[in-house]
């Protein structure tokens, strides 16, 4: 078991490794940020020679060591503005179908009930919807006392309106309730984007996965997600190169995040997200003079021309 140390043990123990620190106060608030375990792990495959005792690359400063910041508040802002026209599309299709108060009925769902499926799949199916019933119910329960709206509308009217729900409701768990909907309905609500619904149930996983590391400040620039997206058009406008028939880039990845906001952000909105993106990049590529900027865009999952999907 490693001993605990203090704020200036860790920077010495830094130095003793090879790190550069040009700034002992800048250095000790990051550690107090991100702590030496984010920083050491976090960025050991650029920074350090791990085959010579996880030592730092000759040179290299503690000011050139961070990276996720860059680009984690812009990415976080465009995945939140996507979850709330998630939420207002889903509510509204869902309503529009079966009423306002009637998300807690297992039928409202897609049961598998006369699909043809066997028995032990639609047993799956059930208890999977009972599950997000219950889990709702949970949640009204708890936002009750937390949020006076929602306890007006139980007051007043003994329901809460799915649209009104929705807002309190995590990604994680619109995601669940847009997976257990009807396929008619999902179908609805994925035209918004001209997209197949099974894709677009991909998309909110894939953006439940990033939103949840960028809401818990956990490492994003060389992340990668348990699910690929499907294959898509950018994929191929930006040649992106294949291996064994699977895109290198682009598929669980930070940059599969990128094509996820392309396809579902506002044209303006994501030309915007890219110049910020982009903008940083380029300081940041000033910045770092001790490793190669393109070993960067390959750990992020950016493929070199990747800012040209702005225009794609």
């Amino acid at each position: 078991m490693k001993e605990f140390k203090t704020y200036e043990e860790q920077i010495e123990l830094l130095k003793l490794k090879g790190l550069i620190i040009l700034d002992e106060a800048y250095a000790k608030e990051k550690l107090k940020e991100e702590n030496y375990y984010n920083i050491i792990n976090g960025y050991k495959e650029l920074f350090m020679n791990l085959h010579k005792n996880d030592t730092f690359i000759t040179d290299v400063t503690f000011e050139e060591y961070d990276l996720d910041r860059i680009i984690k508040n812009v990415v976080f802002k465009s995945i939140l503005q996507v979850e709330n026209i998630l939420r207002s599309l889903i509510s509204y299709e869902f309503s529009k179908k079966y009423g306002n108060d009637n998300y807690l009925k297992l039928d409202n769902f897609e049961t598998l009930k006369d699909s043809g499926c066997n028995y032990e799949k639609y047993q799956k199916r059930v208890a999977q919807i009972q599950t997000l019933l219950a889990n709702l119910q949970s949640d009204i329960a708890k936002a009750i006392t937390k949020r006076a709206y929602i306890n007006h509308y139980i007051l007043n009217y003994g329901f809460i309106p799915l649209w009104v729900l929705v807002n309190t409701l995590t990604l994680g768990r619109l995601s669940q309730f847009y997976s257990l909907m009807n396929q008619s309905v999902r179908i609805e609500v994925s035209k918004n984007w001209n997209i197949k619904e099974e894709d677009l149930n991909q998309y909110i996983k894939t953006l439940a996965y990033y939103r949840n590391l960028c809401a818990h400040d956990e490492r994003l620039y060389n992340s990668k997600n348990n699910q690929d997206i499907p294959d898509t058009k950018y994929h191929e406008i930006l040649e992106i190169q294949k291996v064994n028939n699977r895109y290198i880039c682009g598929k669980n990845d930070l940059f599969s995040l990128i094509i996820v906001l392309k396809i579902l952000l506002p044209p303006d909105d994501f030309n915007i997200l890219c110049n910020k993106i982009n903008g940083r990049m380029e300081s940041l590529k000033k910045r770092i003079i001790h490793i190669n900027y393109d070993e960067i865009l390959r750990k992020m999952g950016f493929p070199k021309n990747w800012v040209t999907i702005k225009k794609a």
